[in-house]
């Protein structure tokens, strides 16, 4: 069963920098999230993930992380997720102390996460073959995003009824 989330969207600024490098590694033949034609695909921040979340909490968590948007985020770095022969490319997201509390509350309304840590992250590439990862670099440090991206929308993601919608905007 896929995962249902709440999840942060940046502004259309913030978005097309991101976007411009996942069509960079598009275009050097790296993996990237540009390979993906989902219509949930967009740069986000995932808050909580879980199969399933009530949308019962989809009230609270308009309560506890709308009052925060429009909400800046800090990229602190690139971060390497996994152990394989795989493996995913992701800046690593300082949130706010105001967003990392609310989202903690949000969270603790959610059994089941599939994280039970949160690791705030904004995804670029996933399943990129390691021997890929110099030239997937170098990529990703040419065409360098904002070191501050503003989330303005909280999403709701609910794949069992093919929803995808902003519930917050800011």
């Amino acid at each position: 069963m896929p995962d249902h989330a709440f999840e942060l969207s940046f502004t259309a600024a913030c978005e097309q920098a991101i976007v411009q490098q996942w069509l960079a590694l598009q275009a050097a033949d790296i993996p990237s999230q540009a390979d993906h034609r989902s219509m949930t695909n967009a740069p986000h921040l995932t808050l909580v993930a879980a199969a399933p979340i009530d949308p019962q909490v989809i009230g609270p968590a308009v309560s506890l992380i709308g009052p925060l948007l429009p909400t800046e985020v800090r990229l602190r770095g690139l971060i390497l997720l996994g152990s394989g022969p795989r493996i995913t490319i992701a800046h690593l997201v300082e949130p706010t102390a105001e967003l990392a509390e609310a989202t903690s509350r949000l969270r603790a309304l959610v059994p089941g996460l599939r994280h039970p840590v949160w690791m705030p992250h904004l995804t670029l590439a996933r399943r990129v073959p390691r021997r890929l990862l110099p030239a997937a670099l170098e990529v990703v440090h040419a065409s360098p995003a904002p070191e501050v991206l503003v989330a303005d929308r909280l999403r709701w993601w609910d794949p069992d009824a093919s929803v995808v919608e902003d519930v917050a905007v800011g």
